[in-house]
């Protein structure tokens, strides 16, 4: 039986054991937990709108309870023991991505034109020097964060994904709001929190 991952993440926490969303399982090794759900073919199939959906919900779901390392749609192992195989191999990389993102979230903040569009013929570089300085000062109040989108001409940013203590995340939710309220030009959009879907980088294949 083929297993698509949603997940990986602590097989305990302070909240008590993982608890799998309904019609997933867990699979063990030592303390981590790889969340899957049962399909029959091992193959590769073209991520499409509902299945990005109920993957996001899986991993939202887990997120509400405890730290999780979200993976990308899609990415199904053969067997139970390839699985496992592969949490052993990647067992030090896991546990360190883990603590990097406990008791942190994602934010995400989208700028582009007031009463336009961040892919308008005109946005140019204007628009982009400004959203430019927007996200300078934003990562000031981040512990990490990466580029979602670029202005075509400067390359500059015009949405990014910055991640940000949980106990912390209002104090970025005013720290947006006061730039908002500084750049009348430009409209600026927050949300969040998410799972650290644009934090996690996962090796796959042999």
């Amino acid at each position: 039986m083929a297993l698509l991952l949603y997940a990986v993440t602590p097989t305990d926490t302070a909240a008590g054991p993982l608890t799998e969303p309904e019609g997933t399982k867990k699979v063990v090794f030592r303390d981590l937990a790889a969340v899957v759900s049962e399909r029959e073919k091992f193959s590769l199939d073209e991520a499409d709108e509902m299945s990005v959906g109920l993957h996001r919900g899986v991993v939202d779901a887990i997120f509400k309870r405890q730290v999780v390392l979200p993976t990308p749609p899609g990415i199904v192992f053969r067997t139970e023991h390839v699985l496992t195989r592969w949490m052993e191999l990647h067992y030090v990389a896991l546990n360190d991505a883990l603590a990097f993102v406990t008791d942190r979230v994602a934010m995400r903040v989208h700028v582009q034109r007031a009463n336009g569009s961040a892919d308008d013929a005109d946005a140019g570089t204007d628009i982009a020097e400004v959203a430019g300085t927007v996200f300078r000062d934003l990562r000031r109040r981040a512990v990490a964060s990466v580029p979602l989108t670029t202005e075509r001409i400067t390359g500059l940013t015009l949405s990014g994904a910055f991640l940000v203590e949980r106990e912390l995340f209002r104090e970025f939710e005013r720290g947006v709001a006061e730039v908002k309220a500084s750049q009348p030009r430009l409209s600026i959009n927050l949300t969040g929190p998410w799972a650290p879907y644009d934090f996690v980088r996962m090796q796959f294949g042999d």
